[in-house]
């Protein structure tokens, strides 16, 4: 296993256009960079877990978050990558540290201990749990009557709300609001 220890700054982005993402956490520790590429669904559900495990274990609830400085420059190449495939978190409260255990694909089918071990105080994953919510909003906009994401100016949706109808729907801007009348 590799410990990352207390990171130094963590991040969450997407990499490409919208539809075509992929999303990852970076981590920095002691001049190291760390990389977990995940799926969208896994990383939003990081940031739940995050905020749940903070609002039932921190001392600090409803404190404020300050604002951390930003993470800087990734390096393409990072020191450690990990395509995950299966993450843990606990939470140590003396620190009020988040842990992250990271396994991928062969560490998982061999049943070794998780590949990747990193702690984030507790104003980190505040953070991270921020830039979460913002890289998966930035993600192409829903369909006001089934929620899937549209396809772009090129690619058709086809609607399975609208019963079959091919009618063109008058659908809001990306930002407007999705309310029916």
């Amino acid at each position: 296993m590799i410990d990352f220890g207390h990171v130094d700054a963590a991040d969450a982005d997407a990499v490409g256009a919208p539809g075509e993402r992929r999303f990852r956490l970076l981590a920095r520790s002691s001049g190291r960079h760390a990389t977990l590429w995940m799926e969208k669904e896994q990383l939003t559900a990081l940031g739940r877990g995050f905020s749940q495990l903070l609002a039932e274990r921190s001392r600090h609830r409803g404190a404020p978050d300050p604002d951390l400085p930003p993470f800087g420059e990734q390096p393409e190449t990072p020191d450690i990558e990990v395509h995950v495939a299966r993450l843990g978190i606990d939470f140590l409260p003396e620190q009020e540290h988040v842990v992250l255990l990271a396994d991928d694909r062969e560490a998982l089918e061999r049943g070794e201990s998780p590949r990747l071990r990193l702690e984030l105080a507790r104003d980190q994953a505040l953070a991270v749990i921020r830039r979460i919510r913002e890289v998966v909003a930035a993600g192409r906009p829903r369909c006001p009557l089934c929620a899937q994401p549209l396809g772009g100016s090129d690619a058709p949706h086809f609607c399975p709300r609208t019963n079959g109808h091919s009618e063109e729907l008058s659908l809001p801007e990306a930002g407007e609001g999705t309310g029916r009348s």
